[in-house]
């Protein structure tokens, strides 16, 4: 005697439905409002916001001249009666001098100070970046285990269906026991695999409550994010990608401004070559004497250094900082280099986990639920055995497991084409603000 076909609808209906991503009704955080929570609660960005902020503030300092020198004092006062009007040589004296900046030296200063600064917002941009990427990732692999677990609960139910219909033929002797103990045992496999994902759904939360805490813990939408535009622009790539992909990255914006601050810093040794001057300005009071009408006296002085040993001091700073300048153009081009392999590669999984998941989506998925059916109703007209019955349905449990980890994969690699493209810049209602 068959299975009816009002049981084989009840234990097929519901795997068909498992081929599409369903959308939970209701979803408490999204991937956006993960990256948003997360940058409101980064101290690392903004502590290097901080710092930037404050080098852009030296800067400002650094391009001043030196504060004038005020003299105030006595000169020539006689020690053996302290008295002003003794000697037409004591004076009150009030003085003033200025250290002037060595040639450009001062502005010079400001500009490297302005481009370290310049410098540091674009880190702190790459560190945001670096943030939407990591708990992109975090959150991806989360979502994953989250449907994994899912496919399993709902081939569980059909499970289920399957032990109930062969304890109910077992009970009408169309049956050996050892038949209901194999669908048991599958069930309880699957219960297994139920609690392994349980595990694995813990430890992503754990991973993903580094950057937004006990918000992980909560209800998410585990779709995968549209991100239309970047699945786009990766359909329409070609290897290798341009290197001016990357090349408006913060990150190489970063290098470059340090590449200019010590071109700056090379310029400001130059200027070491040239002498410093100064400007002293006095004024003496005397008081009438005997010997003198008491004339006051007025003093202008220049001083300036003379930079003669200039082998050890300016000529080894001026190299320095020659090198320095040399390792920072250095830098930068393997930051490019880097960023544009990792950029290539990156491409190439993504574009090739796309195919493989259009694969599973158009045919390998329609294939292995198609051979599951034809057994189930096989076993129903007692010409399959339950062996063949539960294998058929694990191999489409393992496509359905498949296809999920292929389709997460693939914006896994998204996540990652995105900062290297540096999509998610944050807006300017981020607790991080703007990076100017």
């Amino acid at each position: 005697m068959g299975i009816s076909m009002h049981s084989l609808g009840r234990i097929v209906a519901p795997v068909l439905l498992l081929a599409a991503f369903a959308l939970p009704t209701q979803a408490q955080l999204t991937l956006e409002g993960a990256i948003q929570l997360a940058r409101q609660q980064d101290p690392e960005t903004a502590a290097a916001l901080a710092a930037a902020q404050a080098t852009a503030e030296s800067a400002v300092a650094d391009g001043q001249w030196a504060d004038p020198m005020l003299r105030l004092g006595v000169a020539n006062l006689p020690t053996d009666s302290f008295a002003f009007d003794e000697q037409p040589m004591t004076q009150k004296v009030i003085g003033i001098s200025q250290k002037l900046p060595r040639g450009d030296s001062a502005a010079l200063a400001g500009e490297r100070g302005a481009l370290a600064a310049e410098a540091g917002f674009a880190d702190a941009a790459t560190l945001s970046l670096a943030l939407a990427r990591d708990v992109g990732l975090a959150y991806l692999t989360l979502s994953e285990e989250l449907r994994v677990r899912a496919l399993l609960a709902e081939n569980r139910r059909w499970m289920q269906e399957l032990v109930g219909y062969n304890r109910a033929r077992l009970a009408s002797a169309q049956i050996q026991s050892q038949q209901l103990l194999q669908s048991q045992l599958a069930l309880a496999r699957l219960d297994d695999r139920i609690a392994a994902a349980d595990g694995e759904i813990s430890r992503a939360r754990g991973v993903l409550s580094r950057w937004i805490g006990g918000a992980a813990w909560g209800e998410l939408d585990s779709a995968p994010p549209e991100w239309r535009e970047s699945r786009d622009w990766l359909a329409a790539q070609t290897l290798p990608v341009p290197l001016a992909v990357v090349e408006s990255h913060p990150a190489v914006a970063a290098s470059s401004a340090r590449v200019e601050a010590e071109r700056a810093n090379v310029a400001l040794a130059q200027e070491a070559y040239k002498p410093q001057f100064g400007v002293d300005v006095s004024y003496g009071q005397r008081d009438r004497t005997p010997m003198s009408d008491g004339a006051d006296f007025a003093s202008v002085m220049v001083t300036f250094d003379l930079p003669l040993f200039r082998q050890n001091r300016q000529d080894r700073r001026l190299a320095a900082s020659r090198a320095r300048e040399n390792a920072g153009m250095l830098q930068r081009q393997n930051l490019l280099q880097q960023m544009q392999a990792e950029l290539n590669g990156t491409v190439a999984m993504a574009q090739n986990l796309d195919r493989r998941r259009r694969e599973y989506r158009e045919e390998l998925l329609a294939q292995a639920e198609a051979t599951a059916d034809a057994v189930l109703k096989g076993y129903a007209a007692n010409t399959a055995d339950l062996d063949a019955v539960i294998a058929a349905r694990m191999d489409a449990i393992e496509a359905q497991i498949s296809a999920a980890r292929l389709t997460y994969g693939y914006y896994r690699a998204l996540a990652r084409i995105r900062y290297l493209r540096a999509l998610d810049a944050p807006s300017s209602g981020d607790a991080i603000g703007n990076f100017k």
